[in-house]
């Protein structure tokens, strides 16, 4: 399995997974044409992907859903609260999930997230064939202990550090934005990442990518070193980096070499 993050910040989120034979999305916040870019080079073809997962219906996570789906023939799977968020000429294509389902040979588990949005969840996903493990996260005020169980034990682990604390604090935001980026339901501060990623990891965890880095408030090196050592803590050799904003980012899991398939 490998995890390649395709865009991710307020600007616009989508990664993509790729297990084998099995490509699976995870939000569309871009325009198609982007997208089918930033997959190419990724080596996939978008023709090839099943699904897309949605987390929630905020713009940045579903902006090019609709277009997308003119192009290409992919399943839309999220909450129902979510799905009632979409844009109405997605929803012959959506299906309601509750707990899990299997897409080819992996499966995914939507779990609940305290965000702003109607039903926003993260996502677990396990490979049946290799039994390789891992969870993406995005948009979350705080982790639940529900989130905690699913995430622990991932071999790849996507996670949101949204904002340092004293950038946000001290930055240029009205105070009722900070108070709601910093609320429960808003977003994950870098301290709040590195303690969640010490809870869910071991001695399997593979590797850990930085979601929806603040443009403002935060900075990729600010994030990775805040973070490093929850990450460390408990896999010393696990690789640590942050997502790129508008731009796909290095793979995580297998190397791309490995589990490319032709176009």
């Amino acid at each position: 399995m490998r995890i390649v993050s395709l865009a991710s910040g307020s600007s616009g989120n989508a990664i993509v997974i790729d297990a084998g034979g099995t490509r699976v999305l995870v939000d569309c916040g871009i325009g198609p044409r982007t997208l089918a870019r930033r997959l190419d080079d990724a080596r996939i073809a978008p023709e090839s992907v099943s699904a897309v997962v949605v987390t929630h219906e905020h713009v940045d996570h579903c902006r090019g859903l609709a277009a997308a789906l003119r192009r290409w023939p992919w399943l839309v799977l999220a909450s129902a609260g979510t799905i009632r968020g979409l844009d109405a000429s997605v929803l012959p294509r959506a299906t309601a999930v509750k707990g899990a389902v299997d897409i080819g040979g992996i499966t995914i588990r939507l779990v609940a997230v305290a965000h702003d949005a109607n039903e926003p969840t993260a996502v677990a996903v396990a490979d049946r064939h290799t039994g390789m493990r891992a969870g993406i996260a995005h948009d979350l005020g705080e982790p639940s202990t529900a989130l905690v169980d699913s995430f622990r034990g991932v071999n790849l682990l996507c996670i949101e550090a949204n904002h340092d604390t004293g950038m946000l604090r001290g930055g240029p935001y009205p105070a009722h934005l900070k108070a709601r980026i910093a609320g429960a339901t808003g977003h994950l501060s870098n301290d709040q990442a590195a303690a969640f990623i010490a809870a869910v990891g071991t001695r399997d965890l593979r590797a850990v990518l930085l979601l929806h880095l603040s443009e403002v408030n935060n900075t990729p090196l600010a994030a990775c070193e805040a973070t490093r050592r929850g990450v460390h803590r408990r896999a010393r050799l696990a690789s640590l980096d942050a997502a790129v904003r508008r731009a796909p980012s290095a793979p995580i899991g297998a190397a791309a070499a490995q589990l490319a398939l032709a176009i």
